[in-house]
């Protein structure tokens, strides 16, 4: 397995041209953009995030709306909010925001469709509460991997609270196969994980709140426990070009398939290989969980 260059710090995209963006994502499976919301669009949506969290008030359980998790403290805090463009206006218009897809366009062409939306909350934990590593393509494999992830940050995402860790150019190493868990990305994992091996090759992705990270849908990422006393609030966008058609996984999203730029092209591009597809629980420990 190749290995890639150890990585210090990583180049902000709004430093670089668009050809340079999109060089850049080619080559190291990610993009950093700082700041790309304004003071009023930040404060749109915290308010959104907090009209909707109103009607989590007194859960103990996971519903279709919510995925609730413990609490230091013995209580219970909403760590997902699934399909956030079904709970709130502003989420949807989030999805179309031309500052981001002009970004995603220039990476995987202009016409573009939307697989899903989520919403990741990650409160204050002393316990092991982490995203595993994980590729987001075994979830939801595609004729192709113009496939990418957006997260945009309500909170700040620092190192104390749990940011991203990738392995930047992991994306050009290809799928993977996983483990699936019943929860999905909380604990579905690596089947192989010596792809893992050298944390030198390991990346942390702070980003101020109102910033944009998007990657590859091959890109090995992970991130922590909460350890701080801040919370850590990202949206999640999953786009696709719209001649990618997608061959497994959940298909019942809100906005699934939504044409958010340009047209659908009534054709599909595929690449070749086969790939295990999801679905099998393989996770023992999950499985009577």
């Amino acid at each position: 397995m190749p290995v890639p260059a150890t990585h210090v710090v990583s180049r902000y995209a709004n430093e670089l041209s668009p050809a340079e963006q999109r060089a850049y994502y080619e080559e190291e499976g990610y993009l950093v953009f700082p700041q790309l919301l304004d003071s009023a669009e930040l404060g749109n949506l915290r308010t959104a995030l907090a009209d909707v969290l109103h009607d989590a008030d007194g859960l103990t359980e996971t519903n279709d709306r919510f995925s609730i998790t413990r609490t230091d403290d013995g209580g219970f805090s909403v760590r997902r909010i699934f399909d956030p463009i079904a709970r709130h206006a502003a989420f949807r218009d989030l999805v179309l925001n031309p500052k981001i897809l002009d970004v995603v366009e220039n990476l995987i062409g202009p016409n573009i469709q939307l697989h899903h939306t989520k919403l990741n909350l990650k409160p204050s934990s002393s316990r092991e509460a982490r995203f595993e590593w994980h590729q987001d393509y075994p979830f939801f494999p595609h004729t192709n991997f113009d496939l990418l992830a957006v997260m945009i940050y309500l909170d700040d995402a620092t190192e104390e609270n749990g940011c991203l860790t990738i392995i930047p150019g992991s994306h050009k190493w290809g799928p993977h196969n996983h483990l699936f868990a019943k929860d999905g990305a909380f604990s579905s994992q690596l089947e192989d994980k010596s792809v893992l091996d050298d944390p030198a090759c390991w990346l942390k992705v702070p980003v101020p709140a109102g910033g944009m990270e998007l990657h590859h849908c091959n890109l090995l990422h992970s991130s922590t426990a909460n350890r701080g006393i801040r919370p850590r609030s990202a949206m999640v966008i999953q786009y696709r070009a719209a001649d990618n058609v997608a061959l497994g996984g959940n298909m019942s999203n809100a906005g699934f398939g939504l044409q958010v730029r340009g047209v659908n092209p009534y054709t599909v591009r595929m690449i070749g290989g086969s790939f295990k597809l999801p679905g099998k629980i393989d996770d023992p420990l999950q499985r009577d969980g």
